[in-house]
This record gives C-alpha cells, sequence and structure tokens, in this order.
C-alpha cells in the first residue's frame, strides 16, 4: 500500500531555508542544495503512489469481465476475449484501454501488449499451463489526468491429460528441400505401445481448418514421418503440428505439439558443376552455378572448401561467400589441390537455415608426381624397345639344329683351301 503526498509532508526545510541567516555564501549553496534534493524525493515519491492518491479521493476502476481463452483447435493459436467492466460503459470523459498480459513459454517470460481492442490472439504451447492476465487502464479527466490501473483479471488453461508421458513422440525434424516439399520425421517414445498408429494434424493462418496429413513416411510399415507438398505450406507464420495417436489396445497417446517458421528449415539442393583453373600468378579461379530449385538466388551464400594434399598432412580453408566465384590465395601448385562448395539461406532471408550436401571435388593433379610418373612410363618403354631389338638382333643370328633342344651351330666358313683331290691326281700327298 502507497500513502498520498498532502502540504504536510512537504519537506519544511525547502522553505524554511529562506529563513535561516546567510552566515556564507558557500552555506547558503549547500543548504539550498539539501532543500532541493528533498523536493525531488517528495515530488518522485508522489508520482509513483499516484494511483493511490486518487484511490484515496474516491476514484477507482474495476477489471475487465468475462475473460475467456478459447482453443478453435489451431493447435496452439489461442484467441483471448474479455468485455469492458459495466461501470465503465457510458464514460465519456475517460478514455479506455487495456493490458494484457500473458506467459511466453517460447521465450520464459511474460509479454505485455497495451490495446484498446477487447480480443487478442496468440501462440502458446499445449503442453503447458496458459496463463492469461488483463487490467483495465482508465485516462483522462475523469481521474484529474491522470492514468489508472485496476487490479488483474486472470484465466488459466491446463494442457490436456491423454496418454503416458512416456507414449508421446521424443522430437520432430523437420526439412524444406528446395522449398518444394517438406519432411518431419519422429522419434517414438519411451514406452512406445505396440503397434502404434500415429497421426499427424497441422495448421497455418492460411487455412480454414486443421488437416491430417496427406503423404505419411513408413519404415516398416510404420508411420514415421509426414511429407508435406509445396502448395500445402505458407512462410513466415506459425506453422503448427500436433503428433498424436493410440495403440493397437485402443488407449490414447499423449500428444505432441510443435511450432516452427519453415522458412528457417530450408536446405538448398546440391551444387553440380564446378569449374577449377589454376591461374599463371598461382591462384585457383574457382566457378559454380546456383543449385536449382525455388529459392532466389539472392538469398543464398555458399562455403568453399579449399584442400592442398601436403607430406605433413593436408591443408584445409573454408571460406563463406554470396558470390558464385572464388579465387583463392597463392598456392602451391605443385602439389594437388581440391575444392567443393555447399549452399545455405542466409541471415537476411531466414533466422536459421540448413548447409546443403558438399559437391563432388573439383581437383588439379599434383604438377611433380605426374611429371615422374611420365618419365618412369618413358624409360620402361625405351627399356623394353631395346631389349627387343637386341632379342630380335640375337634371333635372326642363331641356329636350331635338328629340332634338339640346345643345340645351336654357328655358321662357320675356314680360311684356305682343304679340299682333298682324287686319287692319283698331281695333288696327292707324297
Amino acid at each position: 500500500m502507497g500513502f498520498c503526498w498532502t502540504e504536510q509532508h512537504i519537506p519544511v526545510g525547502f522553505f524554511i531555508l529562506r529563513k535561516l541567516p546567510l552566515k556564507s555564501r558557500k552555506e547558503h549553496s549547500i543548504m539550498k542544495h539539501k532543500g532541493m534534493m528533498q523536493w525531488l524525493s517528495a515530488m518522485l515519491v508522489l508520482l509513483l503512489n499516484w494511483n493511490q492518491c486518487i484511490a484515496a479521493y474516491g476514484i477507482t476502476v474495476l477489471p475487465p469481465e468475462d475473460l475467456q481463452v478459447i482453443d478453435p483447435e489451431h493447435l496452439g493459436q489461442l484467441f483471448i476475449h474479455w468485455t469492458l467492466p459495466a461501470s465503465l460503459e457510458k464514460l465519456t470523459n475517460c478514455s479506455v484501454r487495456f493490458q494484457l498480459q500473458y506467459f511466453d513459454t517460447y521465450e520464459d517470460r511474460w509479454a505485455t501488449i497495451r490495446t484498446t481492442d477487447r480480443s487478442y490472439s496468440a501462440q502458446f504451447d499445449l503442453e503447458k499451463e496458459v496463463h492469461v492476465r488483463v487490467h483495465t487502464l482508465l485516462r483522462g479527466p475523469c481521474v484529474n489526468g491522470a492514468e489508472i490501473q485496476s487490479h488483474g483479471v486472470e484465466a488459466v488453461l491446463k494442457p490436456p491429460d491423454k496418454g503416458s508421458t512416456g507414449s508421446k513422440i521424443k522430437s520432430l525434424s523437420c526439412v524444406f528441400y528446395q522449398k518444394e516439399y517438406m519432411e518431419c520425421t519422429w522419434e517414438k517414445g519411451e514406452d512406445e505401445p505396440i503397434h502404434p498408429r500415429y497421426h499427424l494434424f497441422y495448421w497455418h493462418r492460411g487455412m480454414e481448418q486443421t488437416m491430417e496429413c496427406a503423404d505419411y513416411i513408413l519404415t516398416n510399415g510404420a508411420r514415421t514421418g509426414c511429407s508435406f507438398p509445396w502448395d500445402s505450406l505458407l512462410e513466415f507464420t506459425e506453422f503448427n503440428i500436433c503428433v498424436n495417436g493410440s495403440s493397437a489396445e485402443g488407449h490414447d497417446l499423449r500428444p505432441a505439439y510443435f511450432t516452427l517458421q519453415i522458412q528457417n528449415h530450408v536446405k538448398p539442393a546440391s551444387i553440380e558443376t564446378l569449374s577449377l583453373e589454376a591461374q599463371p600468378n598461382g591462384h585457383f579461379h574457382l566457378e559454380w552455378a546456383p543449385s536449382e530449385g525455388k529459392i532466389s538466388d539472392i538469398c543464398l551464400e555458399y562455403e568453399v572448401e579449399s584442400r592442398q594434399k601436403n607430406v605433413v598432412g593436408d591443408l584445409l580453408h573454408r571460406n563463406v561467400t554470396r558470390e558464385t566465384t572464388f579465387t583463392s590465395l597463392s598456392m602451391n601448385q605443385s602439389r594437388t589441390n581440391c575444392f567443393r562448395v555447399r549452399s545455405r539461406v542466409h541471415q537476411f532471408c531466414a533466422d536459421s537455415s540448413i548447409w546443403s550436401e558438399w559437391s563432388h571435388p573439383s581437383c588439379l593433379p599434383e604438377i611433380r608426381e605426374l611429371s615422374i610418373l611420365l618419365c618412369v612410363l618413358a624409360s620402361s618403354v625405351i627399356t623394353l624397345l631395346f631389349l627387343a631389338l637386341c632379342l630380335w638382333s640375337i634371333m635372326g643370328q642363331l641356329k636350331i639344329c635338328g629340332g634338339k633342344k640346345h643345340t645351336f651351330y654357328l655358321p662357320y666358313k675356314p680360311k684356305g683351301d682343304f679340299s682333298v683331290s682324287p686319287m692319283g691326281g698331281n695333288g696327292g700327298y707324297v
């Protein structure tokens, strides 16, 4: 409780100051300063307790009436409605506003809105309690030009109590591929019953009513996710999802609620082609084309990975750019240099995004090892040719005799005349 300042509460030192004898100019200045500080303190307390002062004079304001929290089955988008207090319906010389407060479980804090409307729509996590509080604000001549606030009226909405806690799915992972279709998959709960049958429902502001998934993802015959076509999605608004279900025995599974902004789950397609050239100055120039899909080129950024093989180990560098070309710093062209690229939606088009898969690497081989390999191949070819010529020359001079193995006759022609004359000839032996 506060109190209301009257004339008897005003610091008397501020008025008595003029009646005191002035011993010196310095003493007068100090006393005047103290009196001013007391006066300012009094005014501050008065302002802070102005509402209580008005109430002390009999001016009060009532809180709103008939506060309701309505669930239109939009999976977390709730409608809050209240009415004007009956005592203020015929009020003409004051303005009326309302202060709405609700606990935001996503931000873990109270959110405050001041409005002249009598309704408001907000997003809530239906797995937790919903707390709403509304005050009436009155301002104008009827309250002596001030603004006073009523005490609050509150409403609480409890989550549905269905199924055991362990029967609820653990998590939901959604990927918006190339902005063409989205897949959401979930993990089963800790206490998943035998042969459960899951159902996924979704809603966004572009829909008149909640819809069930039309294309479930099946794993071993069981539902483990949902595929959404492009025309069923809406960006930059709450996309609400609820996954519930039942067991084969007919027991309900605890529902799980999720709210996401689908533009924050975009994953581009991988880049298909890279063009890599070595420049005379020792640089490498890389070019590529943006991945195909519905993503605007101005919303994409790229990460270029350059890898240089070294005797000690690979040297790895990564650079982020919004261009579709990249020129590396001076690199050793005598070694193998490989490049690959991936893309994502940058921060000016979404709060978060998912990197695409890496492109296939594009490499330029090591020049030194290639030269050595060519030299070895050339030497081998020359050696084989020389051996073939030698073998051909030897085979031309060798003759195989009588078909006997390992028997060879060398062609021989003796010098001189060793012919024998006929018997009785002059050429006979003596």
